[in-house]
């Protein structure tokens, strides 16, 4: 008797059905996304379905103007959610400015993408962006490491408010950003993380700002930049939501800011100081007072062993060194 044998036939392609080929392209970056689409018919219609195009991450590319309209026209709906784009002020010097965005390219995102709730702009030059044409529906917009329009934010008498369901800003990065520009963000009051890392001109009086104005701040992170005892005090006495806060590599933290931050910030989970060198083990063991704290980031501050154990003995939080 001849034994019967199953033939297992290997799938194609060309046999998939289309969902489990958008699941397939889902994980692509989006150049080749678009080089697919141009293989034949069916792939094109697949590559244009609105779920391959909610997330929208450019980053690893440099497009112009140009090429940046031709990707817009081309897959953004009203289901876009999140845009990252990576720009030109890396890359050319003052007298070759590039640009990958502008306000006609703005307005056009706001009216072709209605639901779009997150802008990543990284590397980019924002001087020929008017912020009247950013789209209102934003609840995150992160600047970083761009050239900063200083001012940007500056609502003059005949300009409408910003952004009103802005939740989380993140200019990290900018170096232009000042203290005037940190007054321009009081206007966001319900702003609920900021992200001010190497933005070494803001001083006391931005940070006082900051505090006195945005206090329902849940996470704020200030590495690189400077920090006084009493710019530490007014933080400590009026962001009282504080759940997170970056201090690492901050110069002028000092064991008297330490004691601010455990006898105000008594909601903080997480909290890095690593790198700053003026503090003492005995100004870490102030932090004990926050019952809450979870995370305690000591990176490049403690060198012995023996003083790192004791430090570990009485923390019940994780420390990372």
């Amino acid at each position: 008797m001849s034994k019967s044998r199953d033939v297992i036939k290997m799938a194609t392609f060309n046999t998939l059905p289309d969902n489990i080929i958008l699941d397939i392209l889902s994980y692509l970056p989006v150049k080749d996304l678009c080089l697919t689409g141009r293989v034949n018919r069916r792939c094109r219609r697949i590559v244009r379905d609105n779920t391959l195009w909610r997330h929208v991450d450019l980053t690893p590319y440099r497009l112009d103007m140009s090429k940046m309209w031709k990707v817009i026209r081309a897959h953004f709906s009203d289901v876009l959610i999140s845009m990252k784009i990576r720009g030109f002020s890396k890359s050319a010097g003052p007298k070759n400015k590039k640009y990958s965005m502008s306000d006609a390219m703005l307005k056009d995102l706001s009216e072709r993408c209605p639901n779009i709730k997150i802008l990543h702009l990284y590397q980019c030059n924002t001087d020929n962006l008017d912020c009247q044409k950013l789209p209102a529906t934003l609840t995150t917009l992160a600047v970083r490491s761009s050239v900063w329009q200083p001012r940007w934010f500056k609502l003059d008498s005949n300009k409408t408010a910003l952004l009103p369901q802005l939740k989380s800003l993140n200019v990290s990065g900018s170096a232009r950003v000042d203290n005037f520009d940190i007054e321009d963000l009081n206007q966001w009051s319900n702003l609920e993380e900021l992200m001010l890392n190497e933005c070494y001109r803001v001083g006391q009086n931005g940070l006082t700002s900051i505090a006195m104005n945005l206090t329902k701040l849940k996470y704020l992170e200030l590495a690189g930049t400077t920090i006084t005892e009493l710019s530490m005090h007014h933080i400590s006495r009026h962001l009282k939501l504080l759940e997170k806060l970056n201090l690492s590599r901050t110069a002028g933290l000092s064991d008297a800011c330490l004691d601010e931050i455990s006898s105000g910030l008594t909601q903080l989970r997480y909290l890095n100081i690593s790198g700053c060198s003026e503090i003492t083990s005995g100004g870490i063991k102030s932090l004990l007072l926050l019952k809450h704290l979870e995370t305690l980031d000591l990176t490049n501050i403690i060198s012995s062993d023996t003083e790192l154990k004791d430090i570990q003995s009485v923390f019940l939080c994780r420390v990372i060194h």
